[in-house]
């Protein structure tokens, strides 16, 4: 009895209790043994922990017979930095998510004054190094709308939280349906591990028109729709045509999308004006205002919340949003 109470087997026994609970946290984590199983995930990996930490509480006093006491000590020394390990990292890992909580619920700061160079600077890179570079775009959330000889519909946005892998499909014949096609391109998706989706594996031509993936946002402008395919642009910088199951994702038409978003401006340079009726001859709205929030849209024009630095209201009015197809307009996706 006075062996098996000795401090360095005691010690033993809850270090060996603590990084087997551990272990199964982690192992429960890594085949995903929660997911998909809404409340009961929690409880689901919390039981991992439990069994292997039981396991090995249990086994630890067979071991402390057999391992020398100088070993035990040892062992002690390991099994504590091992410990340590994980905590800090998993102390890491809940910083982390905090401070992109944080930039996610941070209030608006300031205007972005050069949004167009914004667009094309984080666009133009390959794909594979868009997610390296995901985090330093957080901060600059003004995309333009891009002026194209080709006028678009909206945007197209996969659904990669039900489906993990987007095709792409070349030429295809309009009278035949989805099934009768093979894709010659794939995206696929996956959960790093913060718990948020990156692309894992995508052609090389792929850039997508906006890809936000810490926001579990990723569009792709818009050009056709049929009754199973979404024609969408695959390379914003070249305007390569991609078709897709439109039923993979979401398909957002301007108006839509316009009622999403955090607010919009005229282009730079631009002489058009906020009116108090949604025709160009009826009389223009008199107030100081930084930004517009969209609050309607009826075909060409828009019905918005004038706002000023404080996003606090200072009047209303309707703007032109686009003009024989041309857009009128850029926006700010989130601040």
């Amino acid at each position: 009895m006075k062996t098996i109470l000795k401090p360095a087997r005691i010690v033993f026994y809850f270090l060996m209790l603590l990084v087997f609970f551990a272990l199964g946290l982690y192992f429960a984590q890594y085949i995903e043994a929660g997911k998909g199983q809404g409340l009961a995930g929690g409880a689901i990996v919390l039981a991992y922990g439990v069994v292997f930490g039981g396991i090995a509480f249990v086994a630890s006093f067979f071991l402390a017979n057999i391992i020398p006491h100088k070993t035990l000590k040892r062992s002690n020394w390991i099994l504590l930095m091992l410990l340590l390990a994980a905590w800090g990292y998993k102390w890491y890992e809940f910083q982390e998510r905090d401070r992109l909580q944080k930039e996610r619920n941070a209030p608006y700061q300031s205007k972005t004054t050069e949004p167009i160079s914004t667009h094309q600077e984080n666009f133009s890179q390959p794909l594979a190094l868009a997610n390296q570079t995901s985090r330093s775009f957080l901060a600059k959330n003004s995309i333009p709308l891009q002026q194209t000889d080709e006028q678009s519909l909206g945007y197209f946005s996969p659904n990669f939280f039900n489906n993990p892998t987007l095709y792409c499909y070349g030429n295809i014949n309009l009278e035949k349906s989805l099934m009768d096609h093979l894709p010659t391109d794939s995206v696929t998706f996956k959960r790093n591990q913060f718990d948020q989706f990156e692309i894992a594996t995508a052609p090389p031509w792929l850039v997508p028109e906006i890809q936000k993936l810490d926001y579990n946002m990723l569009y792709f402008k818009l050009i056709g729709i049929s009754e199973d395919f979404a024609i969408i642009v695959g390379n914003s910088n070249t305007g390569q045509k991609v078709y897709v199951d439109r039923h993979a994702g979401k398909v957002i038409y301007w108006p839509d999308f316009l009622l999403t978003i955090n607010s919009v401006e005229f282009l730079p340079n631009s002489k058009e004006k906020v009116h108090i009726k949604p025709i160009t001859s009826s009389s223009n709205v008199n107030v100081d205002y930084n930004f517009m929030r969209v609050l309607a849209v009826q075909q060409d024009w828009a019905h918005v919340l004038l706002l000023d630095d404080n996003f606090e209201k200072r009047g209303s009015g309707w703007i032109q949003w686009k003009r024989d197809g041309k857009l009128l307009i850029q926006y700010n996706l989130l601040s």
